[in-house]
């Protein structure tokens, strides 16, 4: 399902929802972080809980991040983003059943959030329930207000590629890059996949060569798919170099070792 540096981006992404109420750490819980006056309410000690919690899951350690959110709930029960910050922290234990639990719950409370609606939907997808994904998905990628509909938008053109729509997919896939150019990495790493399922190499290689370029620098996935066209292309002094690249760049990941695979294989 999803991977830890995955739930890791979904919480930076949710701690932008959280930060409307609360904006900022608290140097203490008994303060608000921004006029210094005490926090009074269950809502506000349930955001400065919350904002612990997400402290906590970035520094790995979800007990603690679940330990702070046991008790914002206690203190707000029905408080939508206690359940979404659960979520991901049971998905970085991978415990995936619980995840979609807690995500469930937090889209019940505030079924209009676009990013509960997008880490749903991703849940959702990472599990093979593609049809049960999609609707939550399509709201988030449709909502104009949605800062981070490039996320929505490339999961549900995951989700029609998995369905082999993919006219569909690849209408999701430009709807992400236009709405995100910068970090729409791999919406531009599956319109390559789509690009080499027309037997268009040049085509393929150069999206996936923008899939690797500016903030897409570390994604591993697209460099090898860079070296792979290389050798389809005869360009095989430069598949030999990204290859040798990714064995430095990348080391201990599937990446490198099935650069190192294709390595062996260059005459």
């Amino acid at each position: 399902m999803a991977s830890r540096n995955a739930v890791l981006l979904a919480l930076r992404s949710a701690a932008l929802g959280l930060c409307l109420g609360v904006a900022g750490c608290a140097t203490a819980p008994e303060q608000h972080p921004l006029d210094g006056k005490p926090v009074k309410s269950p809502r506000e000690r349930a955001q400065l809980l919350i904002e612990a919690a997400n402290g906590s899951l970035i520094e790995s350690d979800p007990i603690g991040s679940l330990q702070y959110l046991e008790q914002a709930e206690k203190l707000d029960p029905k408080y939508a983003p206690i359940y979404h910050a659960k979520a991901l922290a049971y998905a970085y234990r991978k415990d995936f059943p619980a995840a979609l639990r807690e995500m469930k719950h937090s889209v019940d409370l505030d079924p209009e959030n676009p990013y509960a609606l997008n880490t749903y939907g991703k849940f959702l997808l990472d599990a093979g329930r593609l049809e049960e994904a999609e609707p939550p998905l399509k709201k988030a990628g449709d909502n104009p207000t949605f800062r981070e509909s490039f996320k929505a938008n490339t999961n549900l053109g995951i989700l029609y590629y998995r369905k082999n729509e993919f006219e569909r997919a690849d209408a999701r896939f430009m709807k992400a890059i236009n709405d995100d150019p910068t970090n729409s990495c791999i919406a531009y790493y599956y319109r390559g996949h789509l690009e080499v399922r027309k037997n268009d190499i040049p085509g393929a290689a150069k999206l996936y060569e923008r899939a690797t370029q500016k903030q897409c620098a570390a994604f591993a996935d697209a460099h090898l798919a860079v070296g792979l066209m290389d050798e389809r292309e005869g360009k095989l002094d430069d598949a030999r170099k990204k290859y040798l690249e990714i064995r430095q760049n990348f080391p201990d990941s599937k990446a490198s070792d099935a650069a190192m695979e294709r390595l062996k294989k260059i005459p």
